[in-house]
């Protein structure tokens, strides 16, 4: 609230006469107060539907990458190569619980790798997960502006820093939409390319599905998502961490605890073959 507007609000309290109830006059400064908190959630919803129009626009622009991939979840940690063609995504395991994998774990990637190449269905099925992750993602991003309330926060490094919690007039429509709009937490926004720089969020409360029967999650579960400019104007999901307890059907390819790390990205051109691609991912590393 600018100051002129305080004093003026405190101008109106001190004026009030003695007959006057104390609550009306604090009434009065709420009426002052409202147009400059409005309009700061104006502000704060139009920087964040601008940076998801950015991030939907990159969206049906892919770029295709090798990279390293990082994934622990409480009983293992593996690390993967990955690389990403239109057809399908190739992975080679690299290391499992920080050994070497094993002449049967390298045979079995090996085999799934030969499938990938030789069989269309299996094709059809890794891409089509690949595409319900990313119309999902789509989804959530659509949800921001109207789902949540935003407030300023301030700077956090390069990003501007949001506060954000659930809007009660938004109306989830999915399960996934359900527990999304359950979750109050931290929106980091690149100042300079309005990217989605993080996300991050807290569970306020337990969430039922089907009074419990398809899953139930609860509160204080956290997620968190970071992009990062891998090449000069190209962002990529670097981390992601999950640590919700409960249970729910619906999630796949998200585990309720789980962290992941992406690293050492380098892009792949858009028109390479699978038996390219699989030479690439079943490398020896240097």
């Amino acid at each position: 609230m600018p100051l002129s507007m305080l004093k003026a609000a405190q101008r109106k309290m001190s004026s009030c006469p003695v007959t006057v109830t104390a609550r009306w006059c604090e009434l009065l400064t709420l009426l002052l107060l409202v147009p400059a908190t409005a309009q700061a959630q104006s502000n704060s919803r139009e920087l964040v539907s601008k940076m998801v129009a950015k991030e939907l626009e990159a969206q049906k622009q892919p770029r295709y990458w090798m990279y390293l991939d990082s994934k622990k979840s409480p009983a293992r940690l593996e690390v993967t190569r990955v690389v990403q063609t239109p057809q399908c995504w190739l992975t080679w395991p690299l290391s499992i619980n920080g050994h070497p994998p094993t002449e049967g774990e390298r045979k079995h990637a090996r085999e799934q790798i030969e499938h990938l190449v030789s069989d269309s269905d299996v094709r059809k099925k890794n891409r089509d997960e690949i595409d319900s992750d990313r119309r999902k993602s789509a989804e959530m991003l659509k949800m921001l502006p109207d789902a949540f309330l935003f407030s300023r926060d301030g700077r956090q490094g390069k990003s501007i820093r949001l506060k954000f919690r659930p809007n009660p007039e938004y109306h989830p429509t999915t399960n996934e939409s359900k527990v999304f709009h359950s979750m109050d937490g931290v929106l980091l926004i690149d100042a300079k390319q309005t990217r989605l720089a993080q996300l991050s969020g807290t569970l306020a409360s337990d969430v039922d599905f089907g009074f419990g029967i398809l899953g139930k999650l609860k509160k204080r579960g956290t997620f968190a998502v970071t992009q990062s400019e891998v090449v000069p104007g190209d962002w990529e999901v670097s981390v992601l961490d999950v640590h919700i307890s409960g249970r729910a059907l619906f999630f796949h390819t998200i585990g309720e605890q789980q962290h992941e790390v992406r690293g050492q990205f380098k892009p792949v051109p858009s028109d390479l073959t699978l038996a390219k691609a699989a030479t690439m991912a079943t490398r020896k590393s240097n």
